[in-house]
């Protein structure tokens, strides 16, 4: 009895390991596999509505020789922002456990310009690597600016109060302004060869940056590192530029320029977003400027006092709220008339 009542349960359990044999058989013959993960990265810039983006798997064992492609997957982005996901289909056949296995990824513009990139590895698969949810970090590639490009250096030498000194590359010179004491009108440096970093010098200065600092020269007078100080750099660049108020804020990101009399350039939503309008309007007692187009309305408030920006600690001396239509931005700015 008691055999004949579990038959029909050993009959059943004999199909299902079957069936569970036949499917996994299926799959190593089939011999693929999905690794998959995201793109991200953490500076808050908007990607260019055709941006594409791609992801590697390669097999990157031998140090002296180029990495292996095993997979590579190719998508247009459509407007969509990190996180990206993706999903790499790979032959499990061609994975050896000795090797060494990482995934890669950037993302272009429409015209093939590199943006964003891998600078780390990011291993997978073997030796102790996760196998998916892979989540790989991109850094933002610097390009060459297409007009000149202003820096401010803070420099602190061991004798000598601390200064700072402003250069701007442009057509590959740079042109140095030196504080006063130096007694050495504006100079314009030839760049020069040099085994690292880029170099500028003539009969009078040196200027040698490498990364965000520089070595400095003057009349044969080594100041030492002086490092960049890029806030200070943007103002001066806005300056130069003829701008008279520069003015930035968070949540979302913006930055606002005014050009007296000429033009406002308001950049927001972390870049996703610009409008430019001619000929503002002063408010009265200096309160502010006002400007308007056929499709917006902008106003710019301007008051007086001490202002701290939120995300970097960095103080300046006025508050500045800008009205576009009916949203507000608030934040801090700075006078560079």
């Amino acid at each position: 009895m008691h055999t004949l009542r579990l038959a029909p349960l050993a009959l059943l359990f004999a199909f299902t390991l079957a069936g569970c044999s036949e499917e996994q058989a299926a799959n190593e013959q089939a011999g693929t596999a999905t690794l998959s993960g995201n793109l991200v990265y953490l500076p808050r810039i908007a990607l260019p509505e055709d941006a594409r983006a791609s992801v590697r798997l390669e097999d990157v064992s031998l140090a002296d020789a180029p990495a292996e492609t095993l997979a590579e997957q190719n998508f247009a982005t459509e407007g969509r922002q990190v996180p990206l996901p993706f999903s790499l289909e790979y032959d499990t056949a061609a994975i050896e456990p000795s090797h060494r296995y990482a995934v890669r990824g950037e993302i272009r513009d429409a015209a093939g310009t590199l943006l964003w990139t891998t600078t780390e590895h990011h291993g997978v698969l073997t030796q102790g690597q996760p196998g998916d949810d892979i989540e790989i970090r991109l850094e933002q590639v610097e390009s060459a600016p297409a007009g000149p490009s202003t820096l401010v250096y803070r420099c602190t030498p061991q004798d000598g109060e601390p200064f700072e000194f402003v250069v701007q590359y442009h057509d590959g010179r740079l042109g140095l302004w030196l504080p006063d004491s130096f007694e050495l009108p504006y100079q314009e440096l030839p760049q020069v060869i040099s085994a690292s970093g880029a170099r500028f010098e003539n009969e009078q200065a040196r200027v040698w940056s490498k990364g965000d600092t520089a070595l400095l020269e003057v009349a044969g007078q080594d100041y030492g590192e002086c490092v960049e100080d890029r806030a200070a750099g943007l103002r001066e660049d806005a300056r130069l530029r003829g701008v008279t108020l520069r003015a930035t804020g968070n949540e979302p990101g913006w930055v606002l320029e005014v050009t007296a009399g000429q033009q406002i350039r308001f950049n927001y939503n972390y870049g996703a977003n610009e409008l430019l309008l001619p000929t503002p309007e002063a408010l009265p007692d200096d309160a502010g400027y006002r400007a308007a187009s056929a499709d917006h309305r902008l106003e710019v408030s301007v008051s007086q006092e001490r202002c701290q920006d939120d995300m970097s600690g960095e103080e300046f001396p006025y508050r500045v709220l800008v009205t576009l239509d009916d949203q507000q931005f608030r934040g801090c700015g700075t006078r560079l008339d």
